[in-house]
C-alpha cells in the first residue's frame, strides 16, 4: 500500500512513516499542505493520514477538500488532537475516519486492516 503522511510534528511523522515501513508499505512524508496536494496528484495514494493542523497556507481541512476532488479513490484519515474533533464532521467532508493523538498502537494496527 502506498501512504502518504502529512504531518507538521517531526516526531509524529517520523514514527508513523517508520511503523508503516516496517510493515511493508511504501510512504510518502510532508509537513505542508501545499507539498501534500503536490505529492498525492504525483503519487495517487492508497491511504493519506492528514494532520488537521497543518502550519502554513493550507489547513488539514483544505487538504482534505482538495484531495477529494482530485484523488478520490485514495482514503483520508484525519489525525487530530483536538478533543472537539468529530468522526461526523469529517465523514461528511469525504474522510473515511479520525485517529486521535496520542495515536495508539492499536488504532493503527486496525488502519492496516
Amino acid at each position: 500500500m502506498k501512504l502518504l503522511i502529512v504531518e507538521d510534528e517531526p516526531k509524529i511523522r517520523a514514527l508513523l512513516s517508520s511503523y508503516f515501513e516496517g510493515h511493508g508499505h511504501e510512504v510518502l512524508t510532508t509537513e505542508s499542505g501545499e507539498e501534500a496536494l503536490t505529492l498525492l496528484q504525483q503519487h495517487q495514494p492508497t491511504l493519506i493520514l492528514l494532520d488537521l493542523s497543518l502550519k502554513g497556507k493550507l489547513t488539514g481541512r483544505d487538504v482534505l477538500r482538495e484531495a477529494m476532488q482530485r484523488v478520490p479513490e485514495s482514503k483520508v484519515v484525519v489525525v487530530t488532537g483536538l478533543v472537539e474533533a468529530s468522526d461526523d464532521e469529517f465523514k461528511t467532508l469525504g474522510a473515511s475516519g479520525l485517529l486521535r493523538k496520542p495515536i495508539e498502537l492499536d488504532a493503527l494496527k486496525q488502519l492496516l486492516r
